[in-house]
């Protein structure tokens, strides 16, 4: 395809897309069901061609938990969780009719955002070699790899059977509504076989998600050792596929719509690995797979002590590939907040359920909690939801247990989030 005939069907893509927004279309309220689970979509099933598909913000308990491809233990109870993302603007759905009449055409690319930016957006902090972003930017970093985004992007879980989306609003239709930063999680993937791509039309790099459900967004993938992606770059009806390597293991996927090119380019030509995060975190999981999560030194005294904290970065890691998956930041009244319920929380470990695990089970996330004050070395308290035992706040002095007021401030937005616990963790740490 010529340059001139990639810039005409980028132009006439732009200008269906703004002949679409000038229709009056009423707005879709999420109802009573949005906290509901995938057990509850068949009663919906007359409302799809009028509701849009809703981003639901309650996490659903699994409750055959012999149908997650999942191994938690012996017997557990799994929580299969959605985030509930910040405040509710970062996926906010568009309505089910306009999804309906533009089934055939793209969805709304970058020029046309439709959220807030996310709260806590990334600064420097003056803890970090990564300078200030560009106006309208915001830093995101995923495993070790930093990246340059629009503010207004998202961070959001991508869906996880995109093959099993069959038009948009079904059952497996859980694709964010805006552009975003797809998060990494270890979340249970139902044991189910799914055919429904015969009507993917576009070119296989550009994955299973129906052409009317796309939103630009940024993927970073660990394959694993020896294993490889394609890279290079395809277009489809003016949307632009980037795939490059990022140092020896990563792979950062860029999708971008009809006329955002630069903005393609952009985000690619900021990529870099870092050995820390804009907030604090430390890049590289301090932890093995396998490893007690416990701090690996004994402070004098515990970092909940002192005068109230500057600031908390919220880091949470993947043992397996010893990398960050994801982070953010509390400070003021929500840190202080923070700190003091961890300090009343009971001085034990808890709930833990150790009957429901197989013995030296390794755990697939933990969080540390880095807490600053006036500038000099963050005190740490690791954070310990997974399998069934041990769980905590683990300061080097003493353990204490979940608690709700303690454990749901971390988990509150994404992309740091529980995506499957058992049953009496996800109770306490989520609400």
């Amino acid at each position: 395809m010529s340059d001139f005939e990639r810039e005409e069907r980028a132009f006439r893509a732009a200008l269906a897309r703004a002949a679409d927004g000038f229709e009056p279309r009423e707005l879709a309220i999420p109802g009573a069901s949005d906290g509901s689970g995938p057990a509850d979509l068949a009663d919906e099933t007359e409302k799809a061609e009028e509701k849009a598909p809703v981003r639901r913000k309650a996490p659903w308990i699994l409750a055959a938990a012999a149908a997650v491809l999942a191994v938690v233990g012996l017997g557990g109870v799994v929580a299969n969780l959605q985030p509930t993302g910040g405040g509710g603007e970062s996926t906010a759905a568009s309505d089910a009719s306009g999804a309906e009449d533009r089934s055939g055409d793209a969805p709304k690319a970058l020029s046309e955002p439709e959220a807030a930016a996310p709260e806590g957006t990334y600064d420097n902090g003056g803890r970090t070699d990564l300078p200030a972003p560009a106006d309208g930017n915001r830093w995101a970093v995923r495993y070790d790899i930093a990246f340059q985004v629009p503010e207004e992007w998202a961070d959001a879980t991508a869906p996880a059977l995109p093959e099993c989306i069959a038009k948009p609003g079904d059952q497996w239709d859980t694709v964010p509504r805006t552009p975003y930063v797809a998060n990494i999680t270890n979340q249970p993937v139902p044991s189910i076989a799914c055919n429904e791509t015969e009507d993917r039309d576009f070119p296989p790099q550009f994955g299973k998600v129906p052409f009317a459900l796309w939103q630009p967004y940024v993927l970073i993938e660990k394959p694993g050792k020896g294993a490889s992606l394609q890279t290079g770059s395809w277009e489809h009806e003016g949307w632009l596929l980037t795939r490059v390597q990022v140092g020896d293991d990563a792979y950062a996927t860029i999708l971008t719509g009809p006329g955002d090119e630069r903005v393609n380019q952009e985000i690619k030509g900021s990529l870099r690995t870092v050995a820390k995060d804009p907030y604090g975190c430390e890049t590289a999981s301090p932890l093995a797979e396998g490893d007690p999560v416990r701090p690996k030194s004994d402070p004098a005294t515990s970092p909940l002590e002192g005068d109230a904290p500057e600031s908390i970065a919220i880091c949470r890691y993947e043992p397996s590939s010893a990398s960050l998956t994801g982070s953010r930041e509390i400070t003021g009244s929500d840190a202080a907040g923070l700190i003091e319920a961890i300090r009343s929380a009971p001085a034990r470990s808890g709930p833990n359920t150790p009957q429901n695990c197989a013995a030296g089970q390794p755990v697939t996330a933990y969080v540390i909690l880095r807490i600053f004050r006036d500038g000099g070395e963050p005190g740490e308290v690791f954070v310990n939801y997974e399998n069934c035992d041990d769980h905590g706040f683990y300061d080097g002095v003493t353990v204490h247990e979940l608690t709700a007021a303690a454990c749901r401030p971390v988990f509150a937005e994404e992309p740091v989030t529980i995506y499957s616990a058992q049953g009496d963790v996800a109770k306490v740490c989520l609400s």
